[in-house]
């Protein structure tokens, strides 16, 4: 099968979750025996591909305090008109079977899903996030859940100061709304690829056709996950330190229970970097809190560092206060025997089988999460044993067979017009 994989990023060292998955994508169905074509964006640090001399030219908002050369990129970052007519010439030289499309936000853009239509290449759109519902595509702002764009009312995300609490980018985040909107880029989709029961019922809720959308769970290659662990008292936070992620109520439950003595020399690490370290950094002090959390900085996924944390800690925990979708570090934790706890919001919850690979606890609530923490504390065979399980458990989610058995149906019965 010719399949085209699409992402705007074709570099690993670009990091995240919706990166990792798509090289996982990638891998496995060439490991399959199918023909695997990418477009992304002209990157430095872009892995080898024989179709990169048609990827998007490189730009990026973010890269400049030039103001007005940012407002000269704003129309590109809502509908790119480069990628558009480079994917043009991709598809009149070549024709997949069907385009796997991943995450495009503010640099290929929706602009690349009529070009798809016009070549008609059948669309499956992952739904990493909630873009595709909304510009605001954590649906958080100002420390709580954010339902500004539901009934397609994007002026709200303007007038909330949704973005960033800033004016000007809500003010683009409520034109980018309206222009896929009314140019219906969105209708060209096939098939939205949801990681989570949550995120697809959301999305109906949003407007989305539930007959649109196919569960597909996020997959690991658990290969790169074998050989022995040795698990220490470490709490364990490995992602992003930004204010969605809950992470002040983490430390607020270890500062609960070092105030009781309870802790018995258990630590919580924060592995990661982002918007929120120097605040939470301030907030351990402020605490009194540094002897019982460690910042352990960013570490890149792969890394001697990053292995020899993932298999020394021994309870990953992720206490969001957003509806995280299906994040890839719980099911890596999971696949290093640690079991987990998470909060109850989004999609993370489907991840778990409460009291056998891990625990949930109420959001935003730090004396449940200290009370589930405690239960490992206090049990010391907890941890093996309910690691264990958890291996199993995600062996089973996040398998590679049931991911690739699950895209081959999703591809096939579009290409064959069953969908």
């Amino acid at each position: 099968m010719q399949i085209l994989q699409i992402h705007k990023y074709y570099s690993k060292k670009r990091g995240g979750g919706s990166v990792s998955a798509f090289f996982e994508t990638k891998k496995l169905l060439e490991k399959k025996g199918h023909h695997v074509m990418v477009f992304s964006m002209k990157d430095k640090d872009k892995e080898k591909s024989e179709e990169s001399s048609y990827f998007s030219q490189q730009f990026d908002n973010r890269d400049t305090k030039n103001i007005f050369h940012k407002l000269w990129l704003v129309p590109r970052v809502i509908y790119n008109p480069d990628a558009a007519r480079q994917l043009d010439k991709l598809l009149t030289d070549h024709k997949p079977d069907v385009a796997h499309v991943h995450n495009i936000y503010h640099y290929l853009t929706p602009s690349i899903f009529p070009v798809l239509k016009k070549h008609n290449v059948p669309i499956v759109f992952k739904l990493s996030d909630y873009h595709a519902i909304c510009p605001n595509y954590k649906l958080f702002a100002h420390g709580e859940i954010d339902h500004s764009c539901e009934g397609g009312k994007y002026y709200k995300l303007f007038f909330n100061k949704s973005i960033n609490e800033s004016w000007a980018e809500s003010f683009v985040a409520m034109i980018e709304g309206y222009v896929n909107k009314w140019g219906d880029f969105y209708g060209n989709v096939d098939i939205f690829a949801a990681p989570s029961n949550f995120m697809r019922e959301l999305s109906v809720k949003y407007g989305i056709s539930r007959k649109k959308i196919a569960i597909l769970r996020n997959v690991l290659n658990f290969s790169a996950y074998d050989g022995d662990v040795t698990k220490e008292k470490i709490f364990l936070y490995m992602g992003r330190m930004a204010q969605e992620k809950g992470l002040t109520v983490a430390i607020d439950a270890m500062t609960q229970m070092k105030k009781e003595n309870k802790l018995h020399g258990w630590k919580f690490v924060i592995a990661g970097s982002g918007p929120h370290v120097e605040f939470l950094q301030k907030y351990v002090i402020d605490n009194d809190a540094s002897d019982v959390v460690e910042f352990f900085g960013f570490c890149k996924k792969g890394s001697n560092e990053w292995l020899s944390l993932m298999k020394r800690a021994s309870v990953a925990v992720l206490p969001s206060i957003w509806y995280d979708n299906s994040p890839i570090a719980i099911s890596e934790s999971m696949a290093f025997n640690s079991p987990v706890i998470v909060s109850d919001f989004g999609g993370t919850k489907e991840m778990v089988q409460e009291g056998k690979s891990g625990f949930v606890f109420e959001t935003n609530n730090s004396k449940d999460l200290a009370q589930k923490m405690q239960k490992f504390i206090d049990d010391e065979n907890l941890v093996a044993q309910m690691g264990d399980d958890a291996r199993a458990w995600v062996g089973e989610l996040n398998s590679e067979e049931k991911y690739y058995q699950t895209l081959m149906k999703i591809y096939t019965d579009l290409i064959n017009k069953n969908i």
